[in-house]
């Protein structure tokens, strides 16, 4: 039988965190961005040996989309970014929703001046990513807020026109992203923890035409997803999807047991604040051990600040012990 496979996100608030930088600096300037990740991989393989799980390229949140249609993201002294309130008032009024040009405006003006920075100081020493993508449905609530849930039951024509419009920025941006790397994107993830807020018959309409499209596009040789708030009912979609790999994340309406009989590829994550910030290495250790009995081939977990260090170095020493089961 093939080893554990694991793995551990480290957001920025975590390499700020280590390093001694403020979220607001960071992100305001690409030169400390770089510092502070390249500073992050150190200290976090001296301390745990993780320091390979900080990405190095740009991270400027998950709003990238939503910029691009108007909405003003923030990003305070010392926190994580946040968005300054939804800009379609009215969904009459979607008509009216223009994208920005992307190498001008909006966040991916920041990926791209950021990307390109980074990729002249460290060469190809190291792989320098160019920012991910937001799925259609968290998008349009960004963009619409929470009122998009009620336009999807009275004006579902205007809810699919929204989604359309996001699907395309999505996909644009997913463009842009191959013009500055230069590089064909054969593999792409949707990362759409909204979208379980809908019913199976809902998510059928809203979500799986839309996925349909990224994916026919830009996922040939791989289909992730990160959904966090999905049920069972949701995973025959998955299937029809032909996703190639789920995470779950912090996910509370599903268990390994679930997945496994799903037949999807999935990892299965340790919650961050329940288990890694308030847990115990034993309690860590018991669940990790839990998930591979219940069928867990891949185990993962995000940090967040303040997770004591013997925390994290119980997750790395239990996931290392199971790389050769």
């Amino acid at each position: 039988m093939a080893g554990i496979k694991w793995w551990i996100g480290i957001p920025p608030e975590v390499t700020t965190e280590y390093v001694g930088v403020k979220l607001g600096d960071y992100y305001r300037s690409p030169k400390l961005m770089l510092k502070t990740q390249l500073k992050a991989r150190e200290i976090l393989e001296k301390l745990y040996g993780i320091g390979r799980f900080v990405g190095i390229g740009p991270t400027y949140s998950a709003y990238v989309e939503a910029s691009m249609l108007g909405v003003e993201v923030i990003f305070p002294e010392d926190n994580v970014p946040m968005v300054k309130g939804p800009v379609l008032k009215r969904i009459e009024d979607v008509d009216k929703l223009k994208m920005k040009d992307p190498y001008k405006e909006g966040l991916m003006a920041k990926v791209i001046k950021t990307y390109k920075y980074m990729k002249k100081e460290v060469g190809d020493i190291y792989h320098v990513g160019c920012g991910g993508t937001e799925g259609p449905i968290t998008t349009a609530v960004i963009v619409r807020g929470p009122e998009f849930f009620v336009d999807v039951y009275r004006k579902p024509e205007k809810a699919h026109q929204l989604l359309e419009i996001v699907t395309n920025v999505s996909l644009r941006l997913r463009e842009v992203i191959e013009e500055v790397t230069g590089e064909t994107m054969r593999r792409t993830g949707i990362a759409d923890d909204f979208a379980g807020y809908l019913t199976p018959k809902q998510y059928e309409e809203f979500v799986c035409p839309y996925y349909r499209r990224i994916y026919k596009r830009f996922g040939r040789d791989g289909r992730n997803l990160h959904s966090e708030l999905l049920r069972k009912d949701h995973l025959q979609f998955l299937r029809q999807l032909k996703v190639s790999h789920y995470d779950p994340g912090m996910n509370p309406y599903l268990t390994v047991k679930d997945l496994v009989m799903s037949g999807i590829p999935f990892s299965w994550n340790l919650k961050t604040a329940q288990d890694m910030l308030m847990g115990t290495p034993e309690s860590i250790k018991r669940k990790f051990k839990m998930a591979i009995e219940d069928g867990a081939r891949e185990v993962a977990t995000e940090l967040c600040r303040g997770v004591p260090r013997e925390n994290i170095l119980a997750f790395v020493s239990t996931a290392k012990s199971y790389e050769d089961v």
